[in-house]
């Protein structure tokens, strides 16, 4: 099972778990671009363009979601018709 953060509604939201892993992986990448990692050799190159397009794409997820969460119908307070 997938662990869950909590978005700011208190809600536990496994999309922004997956793109806070996916932003740091993205930076970590990032920092080691080009550098020799010893036994994993020397990392290929990272362009900032091509770092900004992976950065863009992990963002449209999370406002993707945002996005349909504002667009789903607000459940009454009480839960009921017959106040």
């Amino acid at each position: 099972m997938i662990p869950a953060m909590r978005d700011t509604r208190g809600r536990e939201s496994k999309t922004l778990t997956f793109v806070a892993i996916s932003w740091a992986a993205l930076v970590a990448k990032f920092l080691a671009a080009g550098v020799d990692l010893g036994a994993l050799g020397k990392q290929p190159p990272m362009s900032g363009t091509e770092f900004g397009s992976a950065v863009s794409v992990v963002l449209l997820i999370w406002l993707g979601r945002e996005w349909t969460e504002k667009r789903k119908p607000e459940a009454p307070a009480s839960g009921g018709k017959n106040d």
